[in-house]
């Protein structure tokens, strides 16, 4: 691990810690809303016994918020509670007296018997903005080995999620969905393994069990098609080793799930979800396709709301200066964002760069300017995906 990367590490701890020992207090601050309690927990609807699926958008609105849900389950079932991927959160699933049951960051999964729950989702990275959560029961069916016998789960909804297993050695899943018109979008399609009850019992003892389960892991990678209408098939367009973060137009689809080893994995979840995000106009990936964020002048702010996605996404932007001006160039943001900047000359010259001098782990850049062109890149540290503000403000040299 390099010594730059070890010192960022550290330095997140701490502002970690600072923020959890603040927390309560910035909380306090807010505006009570009623699904900050349990008792004002919104109702999400009810689950069936098999092939159910709720999805539901939310929002944490300050930094602190919690929000409460309730549900029901008619049923016995195997259920599967998620949030979408862009943010830390935490879930909390509680039965009808609030009586704990289990935690996860982002996943979980628990045998439900017929009765009502409590979830309680916060972020411990105190991020705020929207989200979907989502719970489910669905299940793949075999054979689904090939597209032609795809388990069919139909429009895109806000999110869904969808149980498989990778029995007996080397199986492959595919399942299908479409995207309607006035729902393309950006999507982010994951996969995660756990181990289902009857692997538990496997085991002589607890010890072994945890033994196992830390020494050994695999992953579910994925491979997504796109039919193509000229040709009349699908075809390969993206793959991840456990997500894919892609923009979709309208059209139908294909997602392929495997084992990295090619051995049997017990039990794993496939979500596939829309990433509320306001981005910029793509292509601006170069230089060329840099988006015009016009000329600086004094006293006025240059802003531009942008995504880095997928987690590889670099953005571009090029803004003048007609006049000697001190400039700031930063990027913020309600996500925890881990954002990187670089500026340049109009001849592609490097000026600055910075990683974290901004809020938190986002981005500041301060330096004299002469007149000229100057172009802007962002893009993430960690591969991260993230919605981001960037901001340029110009003070006139004194003279």
């Amino acid at each position: 691990m390099s010594r730059k990367m070890s010192a960022k590490i550290c330095a997140k701890l701490i502002v970690s810690v600072a923020i959890l020992l603040v927390s309560s207090a910035v909380g306090l601050a807010q505006q009570a809303e009623p699904d900050d309690v349990a008792s004002g927990a919104a109702d999400i609807g009810t689950i069936g016994t098999e092939g159910g699926l709720i999805s539901y958008k939310a929002s944490l609105g300050y930094p602190g918020d919690i929000d409460w849900f309730t549900f029901t389950a008619d049923a016995p079932t195997e259920l599967f509670i998620s949030s979408d991927s862009t943010k830390s959160l935490r879930i909390v699933i509680y039965d009808e007296n609030l009586t704990y049951i289990d935690s996860g960051e982002g996943y979980l999964s628990i045998k439900a018997e017929a009765s009502t729950y409590f979830v309680r989702v916060d972020s411990l990275d105190l991020e705020t903005g929207n989200y979907s959560i989502a719970l489910s029961n669905l299940f793949e069916s075999e054979p689904n080995d090939c597209i032609t016998d795809g388990n069919v789960l139909g429009p895109l909804a806000d999110m869904t999620m969808v149980g498989g297993s990778i029995k007996p050695m080397a199986d492959t899943d595919f399942f299908l969905f479409e995207v309607l018109p006035g729902s393309e979008g950006y999507v982010t399609i994951t996969s995660r393994t756990y181990d289902t009850a009857e692997d538990v019992e496997d085991y002589q003892d607890e010890e072994e069990y945890f033994s196992d389960l830390f020494d050994y892991s695999d992953s579910v990678p994925l491979v997504l098609y796109g039919y193509n209408e000229s040709e009349g098939r699908y075809i390969p367009i993206d793959y991840g080793d456990y997500e894919i973060d892609t923009d979709l137009a309208v059209g139908s689809y294909a997602v392929r799930a495997e084992s990295e080893s090619m051995g049997p994995i017990a039990g794993y979840v496939l979500a596939i979800a829309f990433l509320d995000l306001e981005c910029e106009d793509e292509p601006n990936d170069s230089p060329e396709e840099a988006l015009e964020m016009s000329a600086l002048a004094e006293g006025v702010a240059l802003t531009k709301e942008g995504c880095i996605l997928p987690g590889d996404d670099v953005d571009y932007y090029v803004f003048q200066v007609n006049e000697s001006q001190e400039v700031v160039i930063e990027t913020s943001g309600d996500s925890d964002g881990d954002s990187y900047l670089y500026m340049y000359d109009e001849e592609m010259e490097e000026i600055a760069y910075d990683d974290d001098g901004g809020d938190g782990t986002w981005s500041r850049i301060e330096e004299m300017l002469d007149p000229g062109t100057y172009y802007i890149e962002v893009e993430s540290f960690w591969g991260d995906v993230f919605q981001y503000t960037l901001t340029v403000t110009g003070t006139k040299a004194e003279e």
